[in-house]
């Protein structure tokens, strides 16, 4: 496996208490970036933007929790005569985002430095919210509903990407792979034990509704991928993800051969993985 570099994104120890995912990127050695990659790459198989209502061509986009920059460059193409803004509280981030983004044609971008718990955003300013597995690490969830069905335009629509817990798993593998199933299982243990809260979508649906905005959804959407597409990615998407969640958590050459052992029953063309999203939509008012 790859060696970790020293990591740049830890934050600053005088700030506000850490969100759960900053622990975990605390005593991760860096591998922030590499999980948030490997985690949406696992979400895009699922094909999550197609969940989306429609988006003016010259519309404004808001991705809060922008991270790399990842669905940002995807927003990006919905409104090409329009804007993005990338929301982060990381700086290093949302330097990657702007890398990420740097391309000729494209709308007119900005990046914006704020902590979803004091956030700052001009009322009635965008046509769609986005959030990635944001809301899951954050405790003020209220208060964070509230500012952003503010900054809707009326008519505008919010789509939050969070965890649904209708089951223990956000996929499932057949025929049964032991160890995979193992690695699954102590990701979501890990997540649930920094105080992630894998049933945030209901919460969303539910402040949303309450806030007054109008057609509030939870829908499940998901991808079944067959034979070779599925072992390509367990090995280059789930793998990665479970070795940059879980690599200082296990005695030295543990997860290895765990990881090992999970890449050598993956049997395509047999193997099915049926990947399982949700998507909390709600819409402000006309």
């Amino acid at each position: 496996m790859p060696q970790a570099k020293p990591s740049a994104l830890l934050p600053d120890p005088d700030a506000p208490a850490p969100y759960t995912f900053e622990r975990v990127q605390r005593d991760s050695d860096g591998g922030e970036v590499a999980r948030l990659e490997a985690q949406n790459l696992l979400f895009e198989k699922a094909r999550p933007l197609d969940q989306l209502p429609p988006t003016p061509p010259d519309g404004a986009i808001l991705d809060l929790g922008s991270g790399t920059g990842f669905w940002s460059a995807r927003l990006a193409e919905r409104v090409p005569r329009g804007s993005l803004t990338c929301l982060d509280r990381s700086g290093e981030l949302l330097d990657l985002a702007r890398t990420r983004l740097e391309r000729p044609g494209g709308p007119r971008t900005a990046f914006l430095l704020q902590d979803l718990r004091a956030l700052d955003l001009p009322q009635g300013a965008f046509d769609l919210v986005f959030t990635s597995m944001t809301l899951a690490h954050v405790r003020e969830l209220e208060e964070v509903l509230n500012h952003l069905a503010r900054a809707l335009k009326p008519g505008g629509w919010i789509a939050c990407f969070e965890p649904v817990q209708q089951s223990r798993r956000f996929a499932e593998i057949h025929p049964p792979c032991p160890n995979l199933d193992f690695l699954m299982d102590r990701l979501l243990d890990m997540v649930e034990s920094r105080g992630s809260d894998l049933s945030v979508s209901l919460k969303i649906a539910h402040h949303l509704d309450r806030l007054g905005l109008e057609e509030v959804a939870l829908r499940n959407y998901g991808a079944a991928l067959h034979g070779e597409d599925a072992r390509v990615c367990l090995r280059d998407v789930f793998l990665p993800l479970a070795w940059a969640y879980l690599r200082h958590r296990w005695e030295p050459g543990l997860l290895e051969r765990r990881m090992e052992a999970a890449a050598r029953e993956a049997p395509a063309p047999h193997l099915w993985l049926d990947l399982r999203r949700a998507v909390t939509l709600a819409r402000r008012p006309a």
